[in-house]
């Protein structure tokens, strides 16, 4: 297993070769890695669905729930790399609602969009209570302050960039600040952190929720690994998940 030095290393490459040449495939990757985030969801829309979304979308039409949601991915997403990144000043809660509001917008329940939950959430087990769960987030009443702290760590810059991105990410998931969509804007957040600390200038974005969903269960264990105090073993998961997004987007 390699480590954050590798990545970062790998990150750079991938963002200083054939630029002019390449740069059309910028936003290709970008909706790769939108609809890689959403497939590990279980929101599943291909390219041509898609395309077909936005055209409906553009004209009024209806849009099937899947490809809508797939389409906020692609928003939120969007809005994470070229607004939230590139922000003047510190990033704030504010701004991590607006991610999350233009990423639920077109979800069944838009009403949830870019709003902190202010009741208990769990994951796994049942929808009446948390028997069962697999993991149960922190009470409503300490989100703000946990969101306040992750900001913080957002804007730190003492940290390597990709052992910032990926301890953000999983912080993220733990506090688990939405009635839903925590996955997606999570994965969001890490393209925020390596963007603000200028490893992915605006070319290239690393597919990482591709290889994140080609091992959903190794994802997930990784996480419980931070969560059990294994921040090192999560970080070189982090680290070799980056490395072969950035192998998938070179390829």
């Amino acid at each position: 297993m390699r480590g954050p030095a590798d990545a970062e290393r790998a990150l750079v490459r991938l963002n200083t070769t054939n630029p002019d040449t390449l740069r059309p495939l910028g936003r290709l990757l970008l909706r790769t890695e939108s609809i890689a985030s959403s497939r590990i969801e279980g929101l599943h829309a291909d390219a041509r669905q898609l395309a077909r979304a936005e055209v409906r979308q553009e004209t009024g039409a209806r849009v099937p729930t899947a490809a809508g949601e797939v389409l906020g991915n692609v928003n939120g997403m969007t809005l994470a790399i070229d607004d939230a990144a590139n922000v003047d000043g510190p990033f704030t809660i504010d701004h991590l609602c607006a991610i999350h509001q233009r990423l639920m917008s077109s979800s069944p329940t838009p009403r949830i969009a870019g709003e902190i939950r202010t009741v208990q959430n769990w994951i796994g087990g049942n929808d009446h209570n948390p028997c069962g769960a697999t993991f149960v987030p922190p009470p409503p009443e300490h989100v703000a302050t946990l969101l306040q702290d992750l900001c913080t760590a957002i804007n730190d810059d003492r940290w390597p960039p990709v052992i910032q991105a990926a301890i953000v990410h999983a912080q993220f998931e733990t506090i688990h600040p939405f009635v839903d969509g925590n996955g997606r804007t999570g994965r969001a957040l890490v393209h925020v952190v390596l963007r603000r600390r200028g490893i992915t200038p605006p070319l290239f974005v690393p597919p990482i929720s591709v290889v994140f969903g080609q091992d959903r269960d190794r994802y997930i264990k990784g996480l419980t690994w931070f969560r059990d105090d294994r921040v090192v073993d999560w970080v070189e998961s982090f680290s070799t998940a980056t490395i072969a997004a950035v192998t998938i987007a070179e390829q």
